[in-house]
């Protein structure tokens, strides 16, 4: 039974996080390998159990090195090629040396969040499932607000 229920896991929590596996794939082409962060594993593990302001999961990559020239125009035509069509662009911001694409989908009571930002010194990808009830509070109270823009 602890097998099958195993199993019944892998299913379902692999494809959830093909999307962000192909765009890595695809960024680590044209970037190199990223960047090894330390004990991530431990605060997604923690993020799973925590649920801190709406979080539930999160991946994260990063390439810190002076990264490879690369135009805004290709790295969202990167980030579009490993999401499904179901992801919608939230926020565009190209300017002449940086570059943050936001893309979202619904999945129940919450939202999958794609971002990829690009600048002179580092790209980050990061894929996050957040509570969309969770974070509209955050994001509605002013006091709260403030104490995020002041760290």
């Amino acid at each position: 039974m602890n097998r099958l229920a195993l199993l019944l896991l892998l299913f379902v929590a692999v494809p959830a996080t093909a999307d962000f596996h192909d765009v890595e794939r695809d960024l680590r082409s044209r970037l190199g390998s990223p960047t090894y962060i330390p004990f991530l594993g431990m605060a997604r593990f923690a993020t799973w159990i925590i649920h801190p302001k709406g979080v539930h999961d999160f991946q994260l990559t990063m390439w810190d090195q002076k990264p490879a020239s690369i135009a805004g125009v290709d790295l969202e035509r990167l980030l579009r090629r490993g999401l499904p069509p179901d992801f919608q662009p939230m926020v565009r911001v190209r300017s002449k040396s940086e570059w943050t694409f936001i893309y979202a989908r619904p999945s129940g009571d919450r939202f999958e969040l794609m971002l990829l930002t690009h600048d002179n010194s580092d790209t980050v990808l990061i894929r996050a499932d957040v509570d969309v009830e969770q974070l509209s509070r955050v994001i509605n109270e002013p006091r709260s607000m403030r104490t995020m823009a002041s760290r």
